[in-house]
């Protein structure tokens, strides 16, 4: 099924698909945010409480999540035009891969919630239909190209987690401005 995808999606094709993966994603959570938060504030199970309590310090209104996500969409283009230009001529995809480590991780964030709330939440259904299966193409691609390793993979889990207070300063950013 993958040599189909790689027939009609390129090396290039795949790395520039990542800002536009990641605004879909980010639009359901965005359209969904507030009703969610919403249907679940009376929920007593420790988890759930736990994640609304999350979710409100680090914003919780559509507006706060808009920032946020521009914010991330900044340091994913910038990082997706730094890739496709450099990385393709002979570069490092080092912090593409660490980006990418944070995207699966998110997905599993998101699957895992899921779980523990009993159904729907925001960003749920992109991430099992497009997050998912973007990040497999994506990794499967690099590995089959020869660009990614696993050595490499592993070199890119301490960027990906200093990438992720980079992240939240955007969640930061929608607080302040929007309050």
């Amino acid at each position: 099924m993958l040599e189909t995808f790689r027939e009609f999606l390129n090396l290039h094709t795949v790395i520039w698909l990542f800002p536009i993966i990641f605004m879909f994603h980010d639009l359901e959570e965005i359209i969904t945010i507030e009703s969610s938060m919403n249907a679940h504030k009376n929920r007593k199970a420790p988890f759930v409480k736990l994640t609304l309590k999350m979710r409100e310090k680090l914003g919780s209104t559509a507006a706060q999540l808009s920032i946020s996500a521009t914010w991330i969409l900044l340091i994913i283009s910038f990082t997706t035009l730094m890739t496709a230009h450099f990385s393709l001529n002979g570069g490092g995809f080092l912090l593409y891969t660490a980006i990418l480590n944070l995207y699966i991780l998110q997905a599993i964030m998101h699957i895992v919630q899921s779980i523990f709330f009993k159904g729907y939440t925001p960003g749920i259904i992109t991430a099992l239909f497009l997050l998912i299966p973007y990040c497999l193409l994506a990794y499967n691609s690099l590995f089959q190209y020869g660009l990614i390793d696993w050595h490499l993979i592993f070199a890119s889990l301490p960027v990906s987690l200093v990438m992720l207070p980079v992240f939240l300063v955007g969640n930061l950013l929608g607080r302040y401005f929007i309050k």
